[in-house]
């Protein structure tokens, strides 16, 4: 039975954009810096399983989870990185940043050349770890990528804890 377990990176230390409107260079500029904060370590359930591999984004909040939850060595995948929309933001827009993230989430779910480039990436991703790994793999990325990867195990007849949006340093367990 293969075992893959999804975790979303600990929550990051950071506080809301301080100004009420954004133009999307200042929203790109705290996404930058959202990049770049601390994390939150906080202790983690493993489901009692062994994780014998451990794939990571290449973001330094997944490789800080990563780890601080795996032993081993851990390989970071470009493909786990979040989904990049930001150069899509038309530029002389000012908005709030909860509308901001709205047209984020938007463009991050529209049927877009950038969006269906990162399906089929993840799709690639998912054949390479069933022809490469056949014992228990730890996964460390971002919300919305863990989001596409459970739609894409369960495609392929994987079972397990289904979400909506995956709680940061939680383990979400499929089995095959």
């Amino acid at each position: 039975m293969m075992q893959i377990g999804l975790i979303r990176h600990f929550k990051v230390k950071i506080k809301s954009p301080g100004k009420f409107l954004l133009s999307a260079d200042e929203m790109i500029a705290w996404f930058d810096e959202y990049a770049a904060a601390e994390i939150l370590h906080t202790a983690v359930d493993l489901r009692g399983v062994d994780w014998q591999h451990c794939l990571s984004s290449p973001l330094p909040r997944a490789v800080q989870t990563a780890n601080a939850i795996f032993p081993g060595e851990i390989v970071c995948a470009d493909i786990l990185q979040e989904l990049n929309v930001l150069p899509m933001l038309h530029k002389k827009l000012r908005l709030p940043a909860v509308i901001w993230g709205i047209v984020i989430l938007t463009k991050s779910t529209s049927n877009n050349a950038v969006t269906r480039q990162f399906k089929q990436n993840i799709s690639a991703l998912v054949d390479e770890i069933l022809e490469k790994h056949d014992r228990p793999l730890l996964v460390v990325s971002h919300g919305f990528v863990m989001m596409y990867l459970q739609k894409e195990l369960l495609r392929r007849g994987f079972s397990g804890e289904r979400f909506r949006l995956p709680e940061n340093g939680k383990v979400y367990l499929f089995d095959q």
